[in-house]
């Protein structure tokens, strides 16, 4: 089609609102914003004040154009998001602002995660719809892609998690605002009709900029001829993404916006090719430098699995993903500290920019023990396990401390101290030496027994000694 129906005043059609004039009208839709309405108009002194004072978060409002034929289409249907009445020399006029429907998936933050790396795209838009009723996403671009990663929704509208993740295959979201409920598009709606555009009145532009910015960052197939843009106005009423067949390329809207001018419905467009409707990659920048407090789920070498808060600190492990744990010192060979956290302890996941596959797991901060005398005094350090196993350095000592009676402690004005209530074993391949500048005292109460080779001496209330020869010396 070239040329279309030319729509004015008359063949405007408004739900729930009765004008008896309208002096303005306009109708915005963007790649990857809500669908933007603006309208104002004379109403009668009767429906004065009601419609601002009957308004409410709910309030929805419906445009349509009929043609000569009888024929509606409609143009806009959203959410009231503005209303207001100016009363000059008793001419009300009625002043309303709307966004289109899937402005519900943008009010409230949510903070979440999706660590199931075998879960498709498909599965995560499916979760984060399930919220909402009337809710329908036109997908053909990721088909049957996993995330294969760590997606993290911190501090983020569920529009906005959205808008990202599309962005993760370099196309923007469409939100339909010509439908009733949340409807959008995940790229190409797949429409086969081709518009054709035959208008001499145009303009043309090159996003320079844009260019660079793109084809420098994270869309490699990219040319400058890709962000050269069109401006055309038509009386042909078109929605985004729409394919236009214009000075004999086949191109995209980019951008339309529709408004009443002197009585006439105007309809002004912007036209890309394919490759010109392509977004860059959207990060958080939100979650950079962040912790997320969880404990930990399972362990595995110098990995583990996270049950994380703001998930509601699930307790099963299948779906999580494994993490990489931070250690003091750690090297290609081995070599450094290897102390990994156990089953049920408290840990943070760590976000070191805001590529969220970047993330890995690090120490807790203290939480209140159950033996809250081990961290009241600072100058006393100390590294233990919940097997009763324990290192002390405090200001004078070191102690080694084992399950029961166990324990080597070494003093700085006492010595060496070990005591045990089981046995004590000393063995060498080499040498062992004993010496000590005063006494050297050997006692054991059932006895006590040196042997070298056929030599031997018991002690045992008694002294017996025995060998190929026995020499006494006084």
């Amino acid at each position: 089609m070239s040329k279309g129906y030319m729509y004015t005043q008359g063949d405007i059609l408004i739900e729930p609102y009765k004008f008896q004039k309208i002096t303005k009208l306009k109708i915005i839709r963007e790649l990857n914003e809500h669908a933007k309405l603006y309208i104002s108009g004379i109403i009668d002194d009767e429906s004065a004040d009601k419609y601002v004072e009957t308004a409410d978060a709910e309030s929805s409002i419906k445009i349509s154009l009929k043609d000569n034929k009888g024929t509606m289409i409609n143009v806009f249907e959203g959410i009231v998001t503005k209303i207001g009445i100016n009363a000059t020399n008793n001419v009300r006029t009625l002043e309303v602002e709307a966004l289109s429907n899937t402005f519900l998936l943008d009010i409230k933050k949510k903070n979440r995660t999706f660590q199931n790396e075998n879960h498709t795209y498909k599965n995560v838009f499916s979760e984060i719809i399930s919220d909402y009723n009337d809710v329908q996403i036109l997908n053909y671009i990721t088909n049957q892609t996993k995330i294969d990663k760590l997606i993290v929704q911190y501090r983020e509208t569920d529009w906005e998690l959205l808008k990202r993740l599309a962005s993760h295959f370099n196309v923007p979201l469409v939100p339909e605002c010509t439908l009733s409920g949340i409807k959008y598009f995940m790229g190409n709606s797949g429409c086969s009709t081709l518009y054709e555009l035959d208008e001499f009145n145009y303009s043309i532009k090159k996003g320079i900029q844009e260019y660079r910015l793109k084809s420098e960052n994270d869309i490699g197939d990219l040319n400058d001829i890709n962000l050269i843009s069109y401006e055309v106005a038509t009386n042909i009423v078109m929605k985004l993404y729409n394919l236009v067949n214009f000075k004999g390329r086949s191109l995209y809207i980019y951008r339309t916006e529709l408004e009443l001018i002197n009585g006439v419905i105007s309809n002004k467009y912007i036209l890309r090719d394919e490759n010109g409707m392509k977004v860059r990659k959207i990060y958080n920048n939100k979650i950079v430098g962040i912790s997320l407090q969880g404990r930990v789920l399972d362990t595995e070498k110098d990995r583990v699995k996270v049950s994380l808060e703001i998930d509601g600190s699930p307790t099963q492990c299948e779906g999580s993903k494994w993490f990489e744990y931070s250690t003091v010192f750690s090297s290609p060979d081995g070599t450094g500290w290897y102390c990994m956290p156990e089953v049920g302890d408290a840990i943070r996941l760590y976000f070191p920019d805001n590529v969220e596959s970047n993330a890995y797991a690090i120490s807790s901060v203290n939480l209140q023990s159950s033996n809250s005398s081990k961290r009241s005094d600072p100058s006393r350090k100390s590294i233990g396990t919940k097997y009763g196993k324990e290192i002390v350095m405090s200001p004078g000592a070191v102690e080694i401390i084992g399950n029961g009676n166990l324990l080597m402690r070494l003093t700085d004005d006492g010595g060496i101290e070990v005591n045990s209530d089981k046995s004590i074993v000393m063995s060498a391949g080499g040498d062992v030496s004993i010496s000590g500048g005063g006494k050297v005292t050997i006692q054991g109460d059932a006895g006590i027994n040196l042997t070298q080779a056929g030599a031997n001496m018991t002690i045992q209330d008694d002294v017996v000694m025995s060998g190929g020869k026995v020499n006494i010396q006084s």
